[in-house]
């Protein structure tokens, strides 16, 4: 659902009030939707998942678009005899995602990361998808299950600059900071850490891994190394 070439850009396109009248338009225009597409979306099916998607993933035309490079990359905090699953959503440089000038190579920026505290008899029972069908807009769901219920998300990358969470029914500004922790308490509640470090540009390609693997890695030591973290995670009634 997601993957076609792409346009490197140094500085961001803007996304006028013409572009979202544009897209809206076109979103209902017969003519321009893509059937192969919409062929191949119904008849991709979630139902053999263990974990269901948060949203409902019923399939429906989109116009033809040459575009979608994710990373979606798979983290994790080992705490005080705890396991904090975690994963990253990147996003390919394009005309309205600026790529750095300073790094010839980045082709993905990170714009969310997410981490829940899962007790032992769940922590496997996850699942996560990016959809490029709004493109230049993206969408990110994903879910853990818990002892006290599942942790549901939703992630936005808007091409206006947007970039927003919803994580069970709080909302986040991610331009606020693009890492979200979450720890479930015993008595059934949710507590957030919002924070603004972040694994920022990753690269792509197989001779590339090796660099992306260290960033990710500096990443969860930071996060470690961090008395907030760490405070955060021990807090008393964590699960």
């Amino acid at each position: 659902m997601i993957l076609s070439t792409r346009v490197r850009a140094q500085a961001p396109a803007p996304w006028t009030d013409a572009d979202a009248a544009r897209y809206a338009r076109e979103r209902m225009d017969s003519s321009l939707w893509d059937m192969p597409r919409l062929v191949d979306d119904l008849s991709f099916s979630f139902d053999s998942l263990e974990v269901a998607p948060p949203l409902v993933n019923l399939a429906s035309p989109v116009p033809e678009y040459d575009w979608g490079f994710v990373s979606s990359r798979l983290t994790k905090l080992e705490l005080t005899g705890k396991r904090i699953d975690g994963i990253t959503y990147a996003y390919a440089y394009d005309a309205y995602r600026p790529a750095p000038a300073d790094d010839t190579l980045a082709y993905y920026r990170t714009y969310f990361t997410i981490y829940v505290l899962a007790d032992s008899a769940h922590q496997d029972q996850r699942m996560s998808t990016v959809i490029s069908r709004n493109y230049p807009h993206y969408l990110a769901t994903g879910k853990q299950v818990t002892s006290i219920g599942e942790v549901s998300y939703v992630q936005l990358s808007l091409a206006g600059g947007e970039n927003l969470a919803v994580v069970s029914r709080q909302y986040f500004d991610l331009r606020q900071g693009r890492t979200l922790l979450v720890a479930p308490l015993e008595d059934g509640s949710l507590r957030f850490l919002q924070l603004r470090v972040s694994p920022e540009s990753l690269r792509t390609g197989e001779a590339s891994e090796p660099y992306n693997a260290a960033v990710i890695e500096a990443f969860e030591q930071r996060l470690l190394a961090d008395p907030e973290v760490v405070k955060f995670f021990t807090q008393p009634g964590i699960l």
